[in-house]
């Protein structure tokens, strides 16, 4: 797997966002550079989690479809007389 890489956009707006609960949630105050760690560090460990959680459902997903797909063909099958 992949390094998860967010774009300074990203991180700043995930910060943000982790800086808000925080506030409201534990009454806790962090500053721009200290939310940002923490988004790196939420990225790095559980990040793969999630990465791979989603891979998992586009495999289902994928399987789901070409079962459809096999399901559509075989009934376009012509009886063999």
């Amino acid at each position: 797997m992949t390094d998860i890489t967010l774009t300074a956009e990203e991180k700043q707006r995930l910060a943000r966002r982790l800086s808000d609960y925080c506030d409201e949630h534990f009454d806790l105050t962090l500053e721009q550079f200290d939310a940002e760690f923490f988004v790196d560090f939420i990225a790095k460990a559980f990040g793969p989690a999630f990465y791979n959680a989603g891979i998992d459902e586009a495999i289902r997903t994928h399987m789901a479809y070409s079962d459809r797909i096999q399901e559509e063909m075989d009934l376009k099958k012509i009886d063999e007389i």
